[in-house]
């Protein structure tokens, strides 16, 4: 088996609702790492970088420039993670690592 990842920026805004300071609105240039894991195709891939980055960008758009809040009830990094996966997961991809950065050094992860 073989991994391979790509990684995407958006921008966004959400509030954190009850917290004590991420409650108000504020916003973020998130970066999200994605891994999948495969056999080598015949063409010596497992999956060509640039399908991989179109599947990311195509459902990163509907966060983009987005009150996330609008999306997601308790949009945390945490949660984030989680919706971005499902939504890759629904197009057939097979992710072993998905990691979203809220900043240079936050950022949470789901490895399977």
């Amino acid at each position: 088996m073989m991994r391979i990842g790509v990684s995407e920026r958006f921008s966004s805004a959400h509030a954190i609702p009850g917290h004590e300071k991420c409650g108000r609105i504020h916003g973020h240039n998130f970066k999200v790492e994605i891994e999948i894991e495969g056999e080598m195709m015949e063409n010596g891939m497992v999956m060509d970088f640039f399908d991989l980055k179109r599947h990311l960008r195509e459902v990163l758009e509907d966060f983009d420039h987005r009150l996330l809040n609008e999306i997601i009830e308790v949009p945390t990094s945490e949660n984030i993670c989680l919706e971005i996966m499902k939504r890759l997961e629904e197009r057939g991809i097979n992710i072993v690592r998905i990691r979203v950065y809220e900043n240079d050094d936050k950022w949470a992860e789901i490895r399977k």
